[in-house]
């Protein structure tokens, strides 16, 4: 009986364990995509600020002097350990050293994809206060399509996301002492101060964790007033030092910021407006980074958000009064509900530029599920139950049908329209591996050019000395035989001149017969 009751009580580390231990072998082998090269970049170049500072070297920083500079780097200090260890198993004859280290750093993603799995349990469990039902709501989270396939390899999001749960967790386990009148130990104002700051250095977006902390303050201060003036006088000193050591540990874990003591400011504009040109595909249309309409992200919510998830909000209405309580529940749910909100409509007031659908602000969507669960689960915990377990079994189907490209998944709503032509797809450019697998096993002769506009993620993952030509001479004159491959948004393109296809990569999802094309080769002879 003893050992039953733990499994009841335990499956969802259980699972959590084993999804790791599968989900080290599926980040090393999806793809290289056109992100992680650039990200690495930086990282060197800071690399090389902390050597010049400290052994006082001469390394080449050129690539910080734009743009680059504003980029966060606090994922590649969690990354380290990960990377040495899974350098060791990768083939050396085959992988060059920064291959090894891009595909390792896979890995860590999925670690923290995992470890905010766990988090995300632990704060629903506050909310619903029921451990059974909280572990099936985190089996569902890791389950997710979307966010388990930018865990494989989204070396920005999933760790800014994993961050920013880890920060939510504590700011309630903090917001919980207070409601109980007991004193808040110092390592808890240590440990929102670190991850803070880490959650800033990762990306300077972490800023807009400061509104959801500012909201979950004043809705204890409207509730319990009296406990927060004897907070203020008993902690102002742990505040004070806790606001310090963030901004000083963020510019730490930032050598681009070390001659600049206005970094953070000129970084918060820089990236607010970050100048793309590029345009997602939404509903049909080719909305453009820097001039998006304010249905941008309400259309991909609608879209990419499970149908479960989206039921949950349905129930709002119907649930208001058991939710608007003078509960701790009641208080989570509301500073996640203002939180979230809030965050939505300063990126819209402000006109963020935003691109590649819902991935900037892809921290909001477990706050989305905490909410819609903990509405479920009030409403009914057997209509919870049965739902989830059914999500959770269409989700596992449709991962094991769309590995590597799971990010892609949209929910049912995609049998009212088309999905080619009217969703973005593969824009990260996962099918690096499936086109360089199609190289390593068709191609014999490696005399025959390619040309593709990923070149480098291509030629990072086939086998070694094979004729690389520039995307730009596509459309120039050139010697046949060569082959063009395309993904990304470049498979918008079309047939190359008198070229035939020899490979498509191809997914379908939600049980549909639509083939969805993520990359094409094209023979020219």
């Amino acid at each position: 009986m003893n050992i039953l009751t733990n499994l009841k009580n335990q499956y969802f580390l259980i699972f959590a364990v084993l999804l790791f231990s599968i989900g080290i072998f599926l980040s090393i082998n999806a793809g290289i995509t056109h992100d992680e090269f650039h990200d690495y970049n930086v990282w060197e170049v800071n690399k090389n600020l902390i050597l010049n500072f400290f052994l006082n070297t001469n390394y080449e920083t050129q690539f910080l002097s734009d743009i680059g500079k504003f980029y966060g780097v606090g994922f590649h200090y969690l990354s380290i350990p990960f990377e040495i260890i899974t350098s060791l198993f990768l083939d050396n004859s085959f992988y060059s050293d920064k291959v090894k280290a891009i595909l390792s750093k896979h890995v860590t993603v999925f670690f923290l994809f995992i470890l905010s799995g766990i988090f995300f349990q632990k704060i629903l469990n506050l909310i619903i206060e029921n451990n059974f039902y909280s572990n099936l709501g985190g089996v569902l989270y890791l389950t997710y399509p979307y966010l388990l396939g930018h865990s494989f390899f989204n070396v920005k999001d999933i760790p800014f996301l994993s961050i920013w749960l880890i920060c939510t967790y504590l700011i309630i386990k903090i917001s919980k002492i207070l409601v109980d009148k007991k004193t808040i130990s110092k390592k808890y104002f240590i440990s929102i101060s670190f991850f803070t700051a880490l959650l800033l250095s990762i990306r300077i977006s972490g800023i807009l964790i400061f509104i959801q902390y500012a909201i979950m303050f004043c809705l204890h201060l409207n509730r319990h007033s009296l406990f927060f003036k004897d907070f203020l006088i008993n902690n102002y000193k742990n505040l004070i030092l806790s606001f310090i050591s963030i901004f000083l540990l963020f510019y730490l874990l930032q050598p681009s910021s070390w001659e600049n003591p206005f970094y953070i400011f000129e970084s918060i504009k820089a990236m607010s407006q970050h100048e793309q040109t590029v345009c997602t595909t939404t509903l049909g249309e080719c909305m453009k980074a820097q001039k998006l309409p304010s249905t941008y992200l309400p259309i991909w919510f609608f879209f990419k958000l499970p149908l479960v998830i989206i039921f949950g909000f349905i129930l709002f209405p119907i649930i208001e009064k058991k939710i608007v309580n003078e509960s701790f529940s009641s208080f989570i749910t509301l500073s996640l509900i203002f939180s979230t909100t809030s965050i939505i409509l300063l990126l819209i007031l402000f006109e963020v530029n935003l691109y590649d659908e819902i991935r900037q602000v892809m921290f909001l969507l477990p706050s989305f599920f905490l909410i819609s669960l903990s509405m479920i689960y009030f409403f009914s915990k057997k209509i919870f139950k049965i739902l989830l377990l059914l999500s959770i079994s269409f989700f596992l189907l449709q991962n094991i049908i769309l590995y590597p490209y799971n990010y892609i998944w949209i929910n049912n709503f995609s049998h009212l329209t088309k999905i080619n032509g009217v969703f973005e797809l593969d824009y990260w450019g996962v099918s690096t591996k499936a086109v360089a697998n199609y190289f390593n096993k068709n191609k014999k002769n490696k005399q025959i050019c390619i040309i593709s506009n990923r070149n480098g993620g291509v030629k990072a993952l086939v086998q070694k000395d094979h004729c690389f030509s520039p995307f730009k001479n596509l459309h120039k004159k050139n010697e046949r035989p060569f082959y063009v491959a395309l993904l990304e948004r470049g498979i918008k393109k079309g047939s190359p001149n008198r070229c035939n296809t020899v490979f498509e990569e191809k997914r379908q999802v939600n049980f549909s017969s639509e083939d969805l094309i993520l990359a094409k080769i094209f023979k020219c002879d």
